[in-house]
């Protein structure tokens, strides 16, 4: 009697990593592309964390002939290939300092992410994005040969101020209507479709500059949005007091 009112509830099987889905069809492709146009890395898989890693050698040919390889880790996150991959330094080649953009743990900054070019329906997807990492590497030796201080290439700033800098850009560089936006961007201001515009053109502002505030917060995310701009505001209201 009391086995039947205390029945156990079914067990829920444990949903696939990534690379078991669809038969292994993802991994089968990616693995085919890499040995040919990465043969330094291999793939390693951990069975019991249901993790993906490449690991080797990318290496660096010089015009004059001279190879450069060098020690790299590629993790995949669990929602590949929704989102990129990450890029570490995995023999400590290069010092971690944020102006050779690298964070403390030796993962590549390769571009902010709203600005990354990953496409998770394009088949060589992630030879593409390796092709990047090999122009990172060869950045880092440039920087090293040129002289310290000079990253040789387009960067961002680091923080908050690399974002503030993708942000202005999409608003075509005016400042002005930066800081007329920034309390918008942070939800701060209240203004709704009908309100005027806070830029001061007169317009209502699902007439002006509703559809560029819906872009940014597309790209950047509402959560990081929200907390770059509010720490904008509030350092601003502090400054003019």
């Amino acid at each position: 009697m009391r086995g039947r009112l205390y029945r156990r509830a079914p067990t829920q099987a444990k949903p696939k990593a990534w690379y078991q889905r669809d038969g292994g069809g993802r991994l089968a492709q990616d693995r085919e592309r890499i040995a040919a146009a990465f043969p330094g890395l291999s793939y390693q898989i951990d069975e019991q964390a249901g993790r993906v890693f490449l690991e080797g050698t990318i290496t660096l040919v010089a015009e004059c002939g001279i190879s450069t390889p060098i020690q790299a880790r590629v993790e995949f996150p669990d929602d590949y290939p929704e989102h990129e991959s990450r890029v570490y330094d995995a023999a400590q080649r290069f010092p971690y300092e944020a102006d050779r953009h690298f964070y403390p743990d030796g993962r590549c900054c390769l571009w902010l992410p709203p600005e990354s070019r990953w496409n998770a329906k394009d088949p060589d997807g992630l030879c593409r994005f390796l092709e990047e990492v090999a122009v990172f590497l060869d950045q880092q030796l440039t920087y090293e040969a040129v002289g310290k201080g000079r990253w040789p290439g387009r960067q961002r700033s680091h923080g908050d101020t690399g974002y503030v800098e993708f942000v202005l850009e999409l608003l075509g560089g005016e400042q002005r209507l930066l800081d007329a936006l920034a309390p918008t961007l942070a939800n701060r201001s209240g203004v709704q479709r009908n309100s005027p515009c806070p830029c001061g053109s007169g317009m209502k502002y699902k007439r002006c500059h509703l559809r560029a505030v819906e872009e940014i917060s597309r790209k950047v995310g509402l959560v990081k949005l929200y907390a770059i701009f509010g720490r904008w505001c509030t350092n601003a209201a502090t400054d003019t007091k």
